[in-house]
């Protein structure tokens, strides 16, 4: 294996190229070759150091993006517009603490399931659904998604945890009863909340024949 040794400093390289661009430039080199934005014994500054000295914008690193490199931080304004990317292509939102899979469905809960199962079991038709847009008591744009949506009913279902149903939500900071409200006022929508007694079919149709009565 071959070795690149600089003959100047005795220092070894990994290979050719490196070898080559360090001997040129090697301390020990009494006739290495400066090139204007170098900083070396003759005391030339580089294109950042002349910036700051000068008072102007520092030039962008050249090492931005590359991994390892930490990236600037993002103003509101541009992780504002990021967020709202997000939200139109369905991306983004709150992340859920577990997925179950249920005939090629991703349901969120064991709450879900029971449901689905119950649904079936009536041969009720359903769909889980896509993110609906409204606006919360602070005037900010959200998104919502609905657990289930029965088409022949054209209602949607959402069982939730006894706990949120009443009490602000912690990421959200209102209850999950009061984003309902909002999304099914400026929806003009029907939005079913099932809380754990009532997530069979036979409950579930009462709740629906009371919603419409």
């Amino acid at each position: 294996m071959e070795l690149f040794i600089c003959k100047f400093c005795n220092s070894e390289r990994k290979n050719k190229n490196s070898w080559l661009n360090h001997e040129r430039l090697c301390p020990k080199n009494l006739n290495r070759n400066y090139t204007p934005g170098m900083l070396g014994k003759k005391g030339k500054d580089n294109q950042y150091t002349k910036a700051k000295k000068l008072g102007l914008p520092v030039p962008e690193s050249p090492q931005k993006g590359k991994p390892g490199v930490k990236p600037a931080p993002k103003s509101p304004e541009a992780l504002e517009k990021l967020s709202r990317l997000a939200k139109e292509r369905g991306l983004g939102g709150v992340t859920q603490s577990r997925w179950i899979e249920y005939k090629g469905k991703i349901l969120g809960s064991s709450y879900e399931l029971s449901v689905a199962k119950s649904l079936d079991e009536n041969k009720v038709k359903w769909d889980t659904c896509k993110r609906i847009n409204y606006i919360d008591p602070e005037g900010k744009k959200r998104t919502y998604t609905p657990d289930f949506y029965l088409e022949e009913y054209n209602v949607y279902l959402d069982p939730k945890n006894d706990y949120l149903i009443n009490n602000p939500n912690p990421s959200l900071g209102f209850s999950d009863q009061e984003k309902i409200n909002l999304v099914k006022k400026q929806n003009n929508i029907k939005i079913l909340i099932l809380n754990k007694k009532q997530l069979d079919w036979n409950t579930i149709k009462e709740l629906i024949n009371a919603e419409v009565g």
